[in-house]
């Protein structure tokens, strides 16, 4: 059994960790930093001025309270009912479990029935082969290809822009009934 649950400060230190690990950079559209604990600080501090326009989540294992990932909403638009998304399963032992294919759902379904929205959006680097077909199978569609937009391991990479609309909503599609989610 699984939660999703705001992010707390108390992640902190294992977001930090996560975000300093290449192996787990390496398959995100952004470039990899070296990021302090006092960097994630104020970025949490932003993030708790600016929770209209953000959601964060932590990704729980109930059994063992262990923090797997995080899932995000941000750059909510009111106007344009808008937001983007990101996920990442950053405990390596949960990967390919499809925990992420059901927390997309799940984020999916609170972006367009609780927070009424009308387009949820993302990027992904185009040799991310799984996290694409993850998308693809929860509804996201291939909307265009940013060329060369980020430069990785000594080479540019093309980023793919993904989204779902909300009259595309499945919401008669229903989780992994091992997976389950508490808010």
């Amino acid at each position: 059994m699984f939660a999703l649950r705001e992010i707390s400060k108390n992640d902190l230190t294992i977001i930090n960790a996560w975000r300093n690990d290449h192996e787990i950079i390496n398959f995100l559209g952004c470039n990899f930093l070296y990021i302090s604990e006092e960097i994630d600080d104020k970025w949490y501090q932003n993030y708790l001025n600016n929770r209209d326009k953000n959601v964060r989540l932590s990704i729980i294992e109930l059994d063992n309270n262990h923090l797997i990932g995080n899932v995000y909403l941000t750059n909510i638009q009111s106007i344009n009912r808008s937001a983007e998304f990101s996920i990442v399963i950053s405990n390596k032992n949960y990967w390919s479990r499809g925990i992420g294919e059901a927390v997309c759902r799940e984020i999916i379904k609170h972006a367009f029935i609780d927070l009424n929205l009308n387009r949820i959006y993302l990027y992904v680097l185009e040799q991310n082969t799984r996290a694409i077909r993850m998308y693809e199978k929860v509804g996201f569609l291939l909307e265009g290809k940013l060329e060369e937009a980020v430069y990785k391991n000594g080479s540019y990479h093309n980023i793919f822009v993904m989204a779902i609309l909300r009259k595309n909503y499945n919401q008669d599609i229903q989780n992994d009934k091992n997976i389950k989610f508490y808010f």
